[in-house]
């Protein structure tokens, strides 16, 4: 990440992470509150939330109105170091800019801002996880103090998942093209074990599959038609 930062010019702090493998079960017992129905979490998970809320701690107290939080896996686009270097461009009732895609479909809003070097900014209405980039304001980076105050479930459900309370307190946009994503496909802290489907699932998933596909096909061209929100994939470049 130094080598990345010095290249595209962004100054930056380190922020020693929290270690997941040395907390103990009195850690544990005093941080982790899951909520009924919550999956079990894991020690890693809890130190990647504890990292994040270190980072809010410092930004509520500093004196800049926006900073970006970067993990130490964080791919960048060589044109990060304009967007992080002013926030001009940032909406003034933004709380959290997404700076980061995981490569999935995500639904957006109408565009608040098209740039002349073709990136879009919307708000983000969907699920779109993973915290490998983004930009919080002062003013949310205290209020995440206080909805981080125990661990409730993955840092990044709590802030890009709708089924969480906290997503839809805040106004959170995605910029496209994203200027940042994880070096991993999948996070090695994911606690989800996608199970091994047998022969009778694999042929009803198969025999539905195209008509989800038309379906999709469908809401996605009424969302368009009807509120000017796109679902679609968030490029990387």
């Amino acid at each position: 990440m130094q080598t990345l930062f010095a290249a595209y010019y962004v100054p930056f702090e380190r922020v020693a992470a929290v270690d997941g493998r040395i907390l103990t079960d009195e850690d544990m017992a005093r941080w982790v509150r899951l909520p009924q129905g919550e999956p079990p979490i894991t020690q890693s998970e809890v130190g990647c939330f504890l990292s994040h809320q270190k980072c809010f701690q410092l930004i509520a107290e500093g004196g800049a109105e926006y900073a970006a939080i970067f993990e130490d896996d964080a791919v960048l686009s060589p044109d990060i170091g304009t967007w992080v270097g002013s926030d001009h461009w940032i909406p003034r009732d933004a709380d959290i800019v997404k700076l980061e895609t995981t490569g999935a479909k995500a639904l957006t809003g109408s565009p608040a801002s098209i740039f002349d070097n073709g990136r879009v900014l919307a708000r983000l209405l969907s699920r779109h996880n993973c915290t490998a980039g983004y930009i919080v304001s002062k003013d949310c980076a205290q209020r995440l103090l206080v909805e981080t105050k125990f661990v409730t479930t993955g840092i990044d459900e709590l802030l890009f998942n709708p089924d969480y309370r906290v997503f839809n307190r805040l106004r959170i946009y995605q910029i496209s093209p994203a200027l940042c994503k994880q070096s991993l496909v999948q996070s090695t802290i994911d606690r989800y074990e996608v199970p091994r489907v047998k022969l009778a699932g694999r042929i009803c998933r198969e025999t539905v599959r195209p008509l989800l596909q038309v379906y999709e096909l469908l809401w996605r061209g009424w969302i368009k038609m009807r509120k000017g929100q796109s679902w679609r994939r968030i490029p990387f470049a």
